[in-house]
């Protein structure tokens, strides 16, 4: 603030040396001279700016006003300051004359020119000091122009010189950054240099201190006969205009000549219905809280209706602002560009304002705003906005803007602190005395308060050294039952909430809780209220309701035992979202509001802190400042390890960092003679920054010592919170070469002499960081029993059923896709061809059935495919699949007897299924099945209404059209089928239906809720209800080795199906198609993934099993390498198990709420590139 300013300024001012300006007239001069004003009026000021030297003058037509040259070739910045408004141009010395277009005040609609002539000086003219003085006295207006004058002058030159803004801002996000104890004293620091750099010697032109008329006489005759200063007066103020508005300085100007026009309001047609809506939401928002009933009436009339698209970007950070929005309903989130990169400093939702700043500021777009769902807006004009909402706008109480501050907003101090700061400055106060009364200060923005940064969407956190947490009193028996229910619940909520507090904390958390008693028809929470309690269910059931505008109200989940809710109403200090209501007579656990923020979000913000210490001392990010480690702490994951266990592994491919937190790690390199180790870690070592760079394939394992926690980063979470990868590595690139080097030499030693290496001294070691010994790895102990695999054979000759395959590949109604299975709702899909002479491993060759709007990467090995559907989810969806052929004897003339299909519809239905074959025309039922079973189920009646029906029907049309076909095409299916496994995702919810032995497992990936939620088991023939049927129908049910039973014609070895439920098999009665059926209910933002499977990944592993090998894997290497790994494990089981013979194995991997900013689309599928 330049009043802030006056006192150190004079002071800047009284060191500047003497004769100073002698020495700029010694440096050369040059003439302006005005040939023709173009009609401006009188009083205009012309400023020139000749290097770092300022003058002003009043514009008089052909008077000469001498300039000091400008050093070099550097032109003269000229700016013209009148009543109409500000002008701008640059001189060279030398050029006859320069004419400049000026829209005249008393003919608007024609242009004239001033014209301004410029050489260099013959030392005739005078100077513009003594012409101004000369004019000024022979008018009979004073010499000393007003404080005012010499203020506005100086705030006009800065902002038309249209670098003031931008100076502004950043003086402004500089000061968020670093914080000083005391803001205005480092807004003053730093605009003292500013104006130092930009104006030079020009700080004498500042206010002196106010003398008495004596006084002033005598320093005015020191002055000039001690400094023989010709430095020019100010021109006197322009003529005043009494009764209009104050000009603008660095708002927006009022359309021509900067007066306000009047507003004639704007009405946009809409409904009562509309108008209902928009009163309801704009009553949510800080802008219009102070509004009068006919100003909202204004509003509302004037805003118009806009729907939005997901992914559609609204505002683009640096274009002109013309209108805002508020939100009704949808969420935004708005990113600023830092260090050359998108950063997300803000999400918006309902009620929330966008695009304001633009209009209040007249300044460009801060950031840039994109919507992240479907979105209803409405939008209001700039002119309605400037004449109804301006002045209430500026006077509200406005949010926080995290990373950005308004343009030219200056601290707001009390008053008591500024006349301290005054007085501690001298004179500064005697500046003033003459104009107090004249002056008004403009509206600013509220200063944020000195100390710790309250919260910006959230509640801000107040301390209170007297609040003690409440205690009420529980039986032991309650208190393990509640601490229980937390650390066990399905609910993912308890386990963010909880599952990192100290235990402390913890136990402060169960105390602070208290039993209450729900009656049923009860609403514990009602949509719109104040949250004044967290809640978690201990017995009963609650059904969650949502209403949207005047629609009813719809049941979107039921929480039973163990689920919580009502978190974000404490979390953010919003309304409630949702009803919830007791279906039965239930008991709560509640945790009031304060206790809340002061147990569970004051110990997030103190593991937060921690967080931030820890990074401070490690290596690579030191040359982070404090917010950008911050930034990095907020998005940092966690991950424990236990002995041995490998963090990474060597050629494999992702893209995450790791920071040794607690414990050791070791990395290995594989060779000839085994892993040798050549580099330990320890906590604040860090590894995995090549793949991060790169994302090329892992250079080495590395290894838990003990058991370790490791913080980790994924690439695309690094780029979007740190900015570019190369520009950040490019200050530290000396250590990341060094560490290179290390991989690289030790991959160039010879392993053997590695191993000998190990003979080094300690002293050596702990010199060397990396370490020259043999690593022995622990062998994995695989609890398996070698078992006898019967071997699906023919009867037949091998040629013949050879030549019965090539035969059928001639026949395109059997090999090639089906055309009355055309599905034009799919938005993705894809299923397994069929093709011939097909390898142990080799991939089977792929259909894409896509609509538009995906697009697809081809990366190394794999193909991903990207797209975006409606969903409820909170975040994105990715699937990795892999469908290989088996090896069942080196004769084997069958192509991959496996099949899958992945589809996704327009209304945001997906369908995962996976189709086992087997008999000599397996492969050609799974391929039908592939085919045939989403058709049947997307044309069942009971589609979107009834799943298990629709499952059903789809499963028995299957079947029907199966026999069918076969029949026509002369495929005998008595010993061949398929067995089948679908999953439905509709929103929330989970449908699972399947026969035979091809398992569906249903997990949990969040690292604080990881656990096995479902699998399903294989419908084998010594089942008791099974057995039954079938030998009720009529089959034979036979044990040929202990525990392997199966199913026979009686009196016969045929056929010997080894399940109870299956496709095709038409020999034996009994052998149902009717699916066995599951549902299950996630939660928005549950992390949950599912894995379809056939028997090739089953047959050795259980479902527990597959968890406990996929869940960590998938949190840190995403569902395609995970996939990798399943199948890497299971091919080395069927290896002990059963030599060279392994089944078919087809895998489908579906990761659910994955956070993945840098893709715009919602779901990705990787498949293995097709040969």
């Amino acid at each position: 603030p330049l009043s802030a300013l006056r006192g150190r300024a004079r002071a800047v001012a009284r060191r500047r040396p003497v004769g100073l300006d002698r020495a700029v007239r010694q440096r050369g001069t040059m003439e302006v001279t005005v040939v023709d004003t173009g009609g401006l009026p009188e009083g205009t000021v012309i400023s020139f700016l000749t290097g770092s030297i300022r003058r002003h003058a009043p514009m008089q037509k052909d008077k000469p006003i001498r300039l000091a040259d400008a050093p070099g070739s550097e032109p003269v910045r000229v700016d013209l300051m009148s009543q109409i408004g500000a002008h701008t141009f640059d001189m060279v010395a030398g050029q006859e004359v320069y004419e400049v277009p000026i829209r005249s005040s008393e003919a608007p609609d024609s242009d004239v020119k001033l014209k301004v002539q410029i050489r260099p000086s013959n030392g005739e003219a005078t100077s513009a000091g003594e012409d101004t003085s000369k004019t000024s006295r022979d008018e009979g207006v004073s010499s000393s122009p007003s404080k005012k004058l010499q203020t506005a002058l100086m705030m006009r030159s800065y902002l038309d010189n249209h670098d003031v803004l931008r100076q502004m801002q950043e003086l402004l996000q500089e000061m968020v950054t670093h914080r000083p104890a005391d803001p205005i004293d480092y807004m003053i620091q730093r605009l003292e240099q500013v104006c130092h750099d930009s104006q030079g010697v020009d700080l004498d032109q500042l206010d002196e201190p106010a003398t008495t008329p004596g006084e002033d006489e005598r320093a005015s005759d020191t002055e000039s006969e001690s400094e023989d200063d010709d430095a020019p007066d100010l021109p006197p103020p322009p003529p005043a205009s009494v009764g209009r508005k104050r000009q603008s300085v660095s708002e927006e100007a009022y359309g021509a000549f900067n007066q306000r026009k009047a507003y004639e309001p704007k009405v946009v047609p809409k409904s009562e219905e509309q108008k209902g809506r928009i009163r309801e939401v704009i009553t949510q928002c800080w802008m219009f809280k102070s509004h009068t009933p006919e100003n909202l009436s204004v509003i509302i009339d004037a805003m118009s209706e806009k729907q939005v698209e997901k992914g559609v970007r609204l505002i683009s950070q640096g274009d002109a602002g013309e209108v805002m929005w508020v939100i009704e309903r949808g969420s935004l989130e708005c990113f600023k560009t830092i260090d050359g990169a998108e950063k997300l400093v803000k999400t918006c939702y309902r009620g929330d304002v966008f695009g304001e700043l633009a209009l209040l500021y007249n300044c460009p777009r801060a950031a840039s705003v994109v919507s992240s769902e479907e979105c209803v807006l409405w939008e209001l004009d700039r002119e309605t906005f400037k004449a109804i909402c301006y002045e209430a706008a500026q006077a509200a109480p406005q949010p926080e803007y995290e990373g950005f501050v308004a343009p030219g907003a200056a601290p707001m101090a009390d008053k008591e602190r500024r006349n301290s700061k005054r007085q501690d400055d001298g004179d500064a106060t005697d500046s003033d005395d003459g104009d107090c009364e004249e002056t008004t200060e403009t509206p600013r923005p509220r200063m944020r308060p000195q100390g710790r940064r309250e919260g910006v969407s959230a509640e801000a956190m107040k301390d209170d050294a007297n609040w003690t947490p409440p205690v009420y009193a529980k039986s032991s028996e309650e208190r393990a039952q509640l601490s229980d229910i937390i650390r066990t619940s399905h609910d993912s909520k308890l386990h963010m909430l909880f599952g990192v507090v100290p235990k402390e904390t913890f136990e402060q958390i169960v105390d602070a809780m208290q039993l209450k008693q729900i009656d049923r028809g009860q609403d514990v929470i009602k949509q719109g209220d104040v949250g004044d309690y967290f809640y978690i269910v201990k017995s009963g059931n609650f059904d969650i309701y949502v209403q949207k505008g005047d629609a009813p109200k719809k049941k979107v989940f039921e929480a039973g035992v163990g689920f919580a809710f009502g978190e974000l109403a404490l979390l953010y200090n919003a309304p409630r979202s949702a009803t919830i209501t007791a279906a039965n007579v239930a008991e709560v656990w509640a945790l009031d509001r304060t206790a809340f923020r002061n147990l569970v979000v004051r110990s997030a913000e103190s593991r937060f802190k921690q967080q931030i210490e820890f990074l401070r001392g490690v290596e690579v990010f030191q040359v982070l400042d404090d917010t950008e480690r911050a930034s990095l702490a907020e998005v940092l994951e966690e991950e424990e390890f236990d002995d041995d266990e490998a963090i990474v592994e060597q050629g494999e491919k992702d893209d995450k960092m790791f920071i040794m937190l607690k414990g050791a790690a070791v990395a290995c390199i594989k060779g000839e003679q085994g892993e040798v180790e050549v580099m330990k870690y320890g906590v604040g070592d860090y590894f995995g920054e090549i793949a991060l760079l790169s994302g090329e394939p892992r250079k080495a394992s590395v290894y838990a010592i003990g058991s370790c926690v490791c913080l980790y980063i994924t690439r695309a979470t690094f780029r979007r919170v740190l900015g570019s990868l190369s520009s950040f590595l490019e200050r530290n690139i000396g250590k990341y070469e060094k560490y290179q080097d290390a991989i690289q030499n030790a991959v160039a030693e010879d392993p053997l002499d590695e191993a000998m290496a190990a003979n080094e001294s300690v002293a050596d070691e702990a010199e060397k960081k990396t370490v020259k010994r043999k690593r022995e790895r622990k062998v994995e102990a695989l609890e398996l029993t070698k078992t006898t695999v019967q071997m699906e054979t023919s009867d037949a000759e091998p040629e013949t059923l050879t030549d019965k395959v090539a035969q059928d590949f001639n026949n395109p109604a059997l090999v090639a896709p089906c055309e009355a299975f055309a599905d034009a709702d799919a938005l993705m899909w894809m299923f397994g061809g069929l093709t011939l002479g097909q390898k142990f491993t080799m991939d089977k060759p792929l259909v894409r059935r896509s609509g538009e709007g995906v697009s697809f990467e081809e990366k190394d090995d794999d193909v991903i495919y990207s797209w975006s559907a409606p969903s409820k989810l909170k975040q994105g969806t990715e699937i990795g699949m892999i469908c290989q052929k088996g090896q069942k004897s080196a004769s084997d003339p069958t192509p991959n007897q496996d099949n899958f299909f992945v589809r996704n519809s327009k209304d945001g239905v997906s369908f995962y299924g996976v189709c086992d074959g087997h008999g000599p025309f397996g492969h050609l039922v799974s391929f039908r099945l592939a085919q045939s079973l989403p058709h049947f189920l997307v044309k069942s009646q009971h589609y979107g209404k009834d799943w298990a029906a629709a499952l059903k029907e789809a499963f028995l049309e299957a079947q029907k059209d199966l026999v069918e076909f076969c029949g026509k095409e002369d495929i005998n299916i008595e010993a061949s089928g398929s067995a089948g496994s679908v999953v439905v995702q509709e929103e929330q919810n989970i449908h699972i239906a399947f026969i035979g032995d091809a398992r569906i497992m249903l997990g949990s990936w969040n690292r604080r809720d990881s656990r096995l939620i479902f699998c399903t088991k294989d419908h084998k023939p010594d089942l008791p209800e099974e057995r039954a049927r079938l030998e009720a129908a009529g089959s034979e049910v036979r044990e040929v080795d202990p525990g392997n039973f199966r199913i026979y014609l009686p009196g016969s070895s045929f056929p010997g199906l080894t399940m109870s439920r299956a496709f095709g098999d038409t020999a034996c009665g009994g052998v149902l198609r009717e699916p066995e059926y599951h549902k299950h209910i996630m939660q928005p933002t549950d992390q949950w993934y599912a894995i379809v499977a056939s028997d090739g990944i089953w047959e050795f592993m259980d479902g527990e099993e597959v968890f406990n090998l996929t869940a960590k894997k998938l949190r840190l290497k995403g569902p395609q390498e995970t996939i990798n790994f399943l199948v890497g494990a299971s091919r080395k089981r069927w290896n002990y198990c059963c030599g060279e013979y392994c089944d078919d194995i087809t895998a489908i991997l579906v990761q659910w709420n994955t956070a993945n900013k840098e893709s715009k689309s919602n779901h990705s599928f990787c498949v293995k590139r097709s040969a």
